[in-house]
């Protein structure tokens, strides 16, 4: 597993590609985000099911932020 932090003001590339407007903003795998801080035990969840190509949304969980798709760019 790798982890990369990124100071967005310093890579505005990487800031568009992902579309960020606020952070905290995870990206996992490329593929799913979490936007907003939450508490480390729901950030786990969230970031394993995003892990694993799982949507948090309609799935009836704590979760206050969601996995969603990341839009690639063309």
């Amino acid at each position: 597993m790798r982890t990369d932090v990124v100071e967005v003001s310093e890579f505005p590339e990487l800031a568009q590609r992902y579309n960020v407007y606020a952070v905290p903003k995870t990206v996992v795998n490329d593929a799913y985000e979490i936007v907003g801080a939450l508490p480390e035990r729901q950030f786990v969840e969230a970031v394993l099911r995003g892990a694993e190509g799982q949507e948090t949304e309609g799935e009836g969980s704590d979760i206050a932020g969601e996995t969603t798709p990341v839009e690639p760019d063309g």
